[in-house]
């Protein structure tokens, strides 16, 4: 379950962490394709908050795998966050990281890694509207009508497949709207992760304390930290 919520947060790679983007990724890019994730980016980086259900379906056609998840990821500012799914709890106050694991009654705490480390830009649900900026090209695919709404098609790849563990990563954002609708990876083990964002409000009121973990809750906690 530990894969499943980290998937999760490298595709909802950025609500509102800032990538920079460096020279060696100025390839040459689909210009539809950016323009339209310009736009994506920009108007979430005005987000001061936000918080979005989710549903993560796990297929694999050639294992027989279809599954689903469901789970809340709310976010404030560029570091605190929560994420709730598959029996476990992700809370960050922007120093400190808990997983609380109910089945087991666990928690694992450990630090924000540092900025330069590739495991914040996993952890952290800040990037999923920014992540194209670093390491990916790009290519508009056309049109795509999600639940009767008309969505924008763009697939991402890596530019060094070599050290990933997708190939592809299919996104569909809101036409009219500008709000990202649903993200897809595609892994080179045949596995297929979709994200599907639902209910999602941005800028909403919430405190601090929301992004503090009561250790009290747990039974065992396990202390990473150095």
């Amino acid at each position: 379950m530990n894969y499943l919520i980290s998937t999760f947060s490298v595709l909802l790679l950025c609500f509102s962490a800032v990538a920079q983007q460096n020279d060696q990724d100025l390839n040459p890019q689909d210009p539809k394709a950016q323009e339209i994730l310009d736009k994506l980016s920009n108007k979430a980086a005005s987000y001061k908050s936000f918080s979005a259900d989710f549903e993560y379906t796990l297929i694999n056609k050639a294992e027989g795998i279809n599954e689903t998840q469901k789970g809340k990821v709310t976010m404030k500012g560029k570091k605190k966050y929560k994420l709730e799914v598959a029996g476990q709890e992700i809370i960050c106050d922007g120093e400190t990281v808990w997983t609380f694991i109910k089945d087991v009654n666990e928690v694992q705490i450990s630090d924000v890694p540092d900025e330069d480390e590739e495991e914040e830009n996993i952890m952290n649900p800040a990037n999923a509207f920014h992540m194209y900026k670093n390491g990916f090209k790009y290519k508009y695919e056309g049109k795509n009508t999600i639940d009767g709404i008309e969505a924008d098609v763009i697939k991402m790849y890596p530019m060094n497949p070599q050290g990933k563990n997708y190939h592809t990563v299919v996104v569909n954002i809101d036409k009219a709207k500008l709000e990202l609708i649903s993200m897809a990876v595609k892994g080179k083990d045949g596995n297929e992760y979709t994200y599907r964002l639902k209910n999602f409000s941005p800028d909403i009121d919430i405190n601090d304390s929301d992004f503090e973990f009561d250790e009290d809750r747990a039974d065992d906690i396990i202390d990473l930290r150095e």
